[in-house]
Protein backbone atom coordinates (compact mmCIF):
# COMPACT_ATOMS: atom_id res chain seq x y z
CA UNK A 1 0.00 0.00 0.00
CA UNK A 2 1.50 3.55 -1.08
CA UNK A 3 0.48 6.65 1.17
CA UNK A 4 0.46 10.10 0.13
CA UNK A 5 -0.04 13.14 2.15
CA UNK A 6 0.57 17.03 1.22
CA UNK A 7 0.23 20.34 2.74
CA UNK A 8 0.81 24.09 2.05
CA UNK A 9 3.73 25.78 2.75
CA UNK A 10 3.11 28.43 5.52
CA UNK A 11 -0.08 26.43 6.68
CA UNK A 12 -0.67 25.33 9.95
CA UNK A 13 0.18 21.80 9.80
CA UNK A 14 1.31 19.31 12.50
CA UNK A 15 4.28 17.62 11.55
CA UNK A 16 7.68 19.32 12.20
CA UNK A 17 10.42 18.58 9.65
CA UNK A 18 14.11 18.69 10.09
CA UNK A 19 16.93 19.87 8.03
CA UNK A 20 20.29 19.51 8.42
CA UNK A 21 22.32 21.74 5.80
CA UNK A 22 25.41 22.19 4.56
CA UNK A 23 26.74 25.28 3.35
CA UNK A 24 29.53 24.26 1.37
CA UNK A 25 27.29 22.20 -0.55
CA UNK A 26 26.68 22.61 -3.94
CA UNK A 27 23.99 21.27 -6.06
CA UNK A 28 24.54 18.48 -8.68
CA UNK A 29 24.32 18.71 -12.15
CA UNK A 30 20.73 16.94 -12.35
CA UNK A 31 19.59 18.96 -9.36
CA UNK A 32 20.47 22.02 -11.01
CA UNK A 33 18.70 20.63 -14.53
CA UNK A 34 15.31 19.60 -12.24
CA UNK A 35 14.99 23.25 -10.20
CA UNK A 36 15.35 24.31 -14.54
CA UNK A 37 12.62 21.63 -15.43
CA UNK A 38 10.12 23.09 -11.96
CA UNK A 39 10.94 26.83 -12.16
CA UNK A 40 9.76 26.25 -15.86
CA UNK A 41 6.79 24.82 -15.30
CA UNK A 42 6.09 26.72 -12.55
CA UNK A 43 5.82 29.49 -15.23
CA UNK A 44 3.97 28.01 -17.74
CA UNK A 45 1.58 27.38 -14.93
CA UNK A 46 1.28 30.41 -13.97
CA UNK A 47 -0.13 31.76 -17.19
CA UNK A 48 -2.83 29.52 -16.65
CA UNK A 49 -4.33 31.07 -13.60
CA UNK A 50 -7.10 33.53 -14.16
CA UNK A 51 -8.73 35.74 -11.61
CA UNK A 52 -11.92 33.75 -9.56
CA UNK A 53 -12.28 33.01 -6.15
CA UNK A 54 -14.69 30.74 -4.13
CA UNK A 55 -14.97 31.21 -0.14
CA UNK A 56 -13.93 27.60 1.79
CA UNK A 57 -17.55 27.27 2.43
CA UNK A 58 -18.43 26.92 -1.46
CA UNK A 59 -15.08 25.20 -1.51
CA UNK A 60 -16.64 22.53 1.34
CA UNK A 61 -20.06 22.53 -1.10
CA UNK A 62 -17.87 21.43 -4.01
CA UNK A 63 -16.01 19.14 -2.42
CA UNK A 64 -18.98 17.46 -1.75
CA UNK A 65 -21.05 18.05 -4.46
CA UNK A 66 -18.99 17.40 -7.46
CA UNK A 67 -16.73 14.64 -5.40
CA UNK A 68 -19.00 12.89 -3.12
CA UNK A 69 -16.50 13.44 -0.14
CA UNK A 70 -18.37 13.65 3.00
CA UNK A 71 -16.85 15.24 6.85
CA UNK A 72 -15.41 13.23 8.98
CA UNK A 73 -16.90 11.73 12.49
CA UNK A 74 -15.94 14.47 14.58
CA UNK A 75 -16.09 12.49 17.75
CA UNK A 76 -13.84 9.46 16.31
CA UNK A 77 -10.38 9.24 18.19
CA UNK A 78 -7.95 9.93 14.99
CA UNK A 79 -10.35 13.14 13.96
CA UNK A 80 -9.50 14.55 17.73
CA UNK A 81 -5.67 13.57 17.68
CA UNK A 82 -5.38 15.30 14.24
CA UNK A 83 -7.55 18.40 14.72
CA UNK A 84 -5.35 19.19 19.05
CA UNK A 85 -2.30 18.61 16.86
CA UNK A 86 -3.22 21.15 14.34
CA UNK A 87 -4.95 23.54 17.41
CA UNK A 88 -1.42 23.27 18.93
CA UNK A 89 0.63 24.18 15.93
CA UNK A 90 -1.97 26.91 15.26
CA UNK A 91 -1.59 28.73 18.47
CA UNK A 92 2.44 28.45 18.58
CA UNK A 93 2.17 30.40 14.55
CA UNK A 94 -0.24 32.57 14.77
CA UNK A 95 -1.24 33.92 18.13
CA UNK A 96 2.37 33.73 19.86
CA UNK A 97 1.15 36.26 22.13
CA UNK A 98 -1.10 33.48 23.82
CA UNK A 99 2.12 31.28 24.82
CA UNK A 100 4.85 34.59 25.11
CA UNK A 101 7.55 33.03 27.48
CA UNK A 102 6.34 29.35 27.30
CA UNK A 103 7.97 28.43 24.05
CA UNK A 104 9.81 25.42 24.09
CA UNK A 105 13.49 25.74 23.27
CA UNK A 106 14.68 22.92 20.37
CA UNK A 107 18.29 22.87 20.43
CA UNK A 108 20.01 19.74 18.53
CA UNK A 109 23.37 18.82 17.43
CA UNK A 110 23.40 17.38 13.53
CA UNK A 111 26.23 14.55 14.95
CA UNK A 112 23.75 13.36 17.58
CA UNK A 113 21.88 10.20 17.07
CA UNK A 114 19.17 10.60 15.22
CA UNK A 115 16.78 8.71 17.72
CA UNK A 116 17.66 11.23 19.76
CA UNK A 117 16.76 14.02 17.69
CA UNK A 118 13.35 12.49 17.78
CA UNK A 119 13.44 11.98 21.01
CA UNK A 120 13.81 15.85 21.77
CA UNK A 121 11.74 16.54 19.01
CA UNK A 122 8.45 13.97 20.70
CA UNK A 123 9.34 16.07 23.88
CA UNK A 124 8.85 19.34 22.51
CA UNK A 125 5.70 18.21 20.95
CA UNK A 126 4.36 16.57 23.95
CA UNK A 127 5.36 20.12 25.65
CA UNK A 128 3.73 22.43 23.40
CA UNK A 129 0.73 20.50 23.76
CA UNK A 130 0.33 20.45 27.08
CA UNK A 131 0.91 24.11 26.96
CA UNK A 132 -2.30 23.85 24.54
CA UNK A 133 -4.89 22.46 26.34
CA UNK A 134 -3.89 24.65 28.94
CA UNK A 135 -5.73 27.62 26.93
CA UNK A 136 -9.20 27.93 27.34
CA UNK A 137 -10.92 26.94 23.94
CA UNK A 138 -13.05 30.47 24.09
CA UNK A 139 -9.96 32.02 24.30
CA UNK A 140 -7.91 30.43 21.62
CA UNK A 141 -9.63 27.52 18.82
CA UNK A 142 -9.62 26.76 15.16
CA UNK A 143 -12.28 26.04 13.13
CA UNK A 144 -10.94 22.15 12.16
CA UNK A 145 -13.12 20.23 9.64
CA UNK A 146 -11.88 16.84 7.65
CA UNK A 147 -13.38 15.22 4.46
CA UNK A 148 -12.95 11.51 3.63
CA UNK A 149 -13.50 9.87 0.78
CA UNK A 150 -13.50 5.70 0.07
CA UNK A 151 -12.55 3.67 -3.07
CA UNK A 152 -13.93 0.58 -3.89
CA UNK A 153 -10.86 -0.88 -2.76
CA UNK A 154 -11.32 -0.93 0.94
CA UNK A 155 -7.43 0.15 1.46
CA UNK A 156 -7.93 3.44 -0.77
CA UNK A 157 -9.04 6.33 0.98
CA UNK A 158 -8.60 10.48 0.43
CA UNK A 159 -8.79 12.77 2.81
CA UNK A 160 -9.34 16.81 2.46
CA UNK A 161 -8.47 18.86 5.88
CA UNK A 162 -9.57 22.26 5.94
CA UNK A 163 -9.28 25.08 8.52
CA UNK A 164 -11.25 28.07 8.31
CA UNK A 165 -9.96 30.59 10.48
CA UNK A 166 -6.56 30.88 8.85
CA UNK A 167 -7.57 29.21 5.49
CA UNK A 168 -5.41 25.85 5.00
CA UNK A 169 -6.08 23.04 2.94
CA UNK A 170 -3.76 19.57 3.19
CA UNK A 171 -4.81 16.21 3.45
CA UNK A 172 -3.95 12.65 1.63
CA UNK A 173 -4.41 9.66 0.14
CA UNK A 174 -3.86 6.35 0.68
CA UNK A 175 -3.71 2.76 -1.08
CA UNK A 176 -3.16 1.94 -4.69
CA UNK A 177 -1.02 4.05 -7.36
CA UNK A 178 -4.28 4.92 -9.15
CA UNK A 179 -6.05 6.11 -5.88
CA UNK A 180 -3.10 8.38 -5.09
CA UNK A 181 -3.12 9.78 -8.66
CA UNK A 182 -6.75 10.28 -8.50
CA UNK A 183 -6.39 12.77 -4.91
CA UNK A 184 -3.56 14.38 -6.64
CA UNK A 185 -5.76 15.23 -9.38
CA UNK A 186 -8.79 16.25 -7.53
CA UNK A 187 -6.84 18.34 -4.49
CA UNK A 188 -5.33 20.36 -7.35
CA UNK A 189 -8.81 21.24 -8.83
CA UNK A 190 -10.19 22.07 -5.14
CA UNK A 191 -7.43 24.18 -4.62
CA UNK A 192 -7.76 26.14 -8.36
CA UNK A 193 -11.74 26.21 -7.73
CA UNK A 194 -10.66 28.36 -3.96
CA UNK A 195 -8.66 30.56 -6.61
CA UNK A 196 -7.00 34.10 -6.27
CA UNK A 197 -8.36 37.42 -7.05
CA UNK A 198 -6.70 40.33 -9.48
CA UNK A 199 -4.97 41.65 -6.69
CA UNK A 200 -3.32 38.11 -5.70
CA UNK A 201 -1.76 37.83 -8.97
CA UNK A 202 -0.91 41.53 -9.54
CA UNK A 203 0.47 41.25 -6.30
CA UNK A 204 1.54 37.81 -6.12
CA UNK A 205 0.49 37.50 -2.53
CA UNK A 206 0.45 33.98 -0.32
CA UNK A 207 -2.23 33.27 -1.23
CA UNK A 208 -1.22 33.10 -5.17
CA UNK A 209 2.23 31.97 -4.01
CA UNK A 210 0.45 28.99 -2.70
CA UNK A 211 -2.02 27.79 -5.71
CA UNK A 212 1.20 28.07 -7.99
CA UNK A 213 3.08 25.58 -5.89
CA UNK A 214 0.00 23.03 -5.63
CA UNK A 215 -0.44 23.21 -8.99
CA UNK A 216 3.48 23.12 -9.68
CA UNK A 217 3.74 19.61 -7.62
Amino acid sequence: MEVEDTGIIGGADGPTAIFFANETYKPALTQRIQRFINKTKRHFIEKTIVPGTHTIEEVEEYLKIRYGFVEADRTAPDFIVQYEQMRTSSLFEHRPDLVEGQEIDFDIDPSEDHEVILRKLREKTDKEREIAASIPREIFDIDYHEYIKTGKDINDSMSIIIERNYAYFGGGAQGSKLSIRKWNKIFKDVYRFYGVSEEDIKNKTERYKDLVFELSL
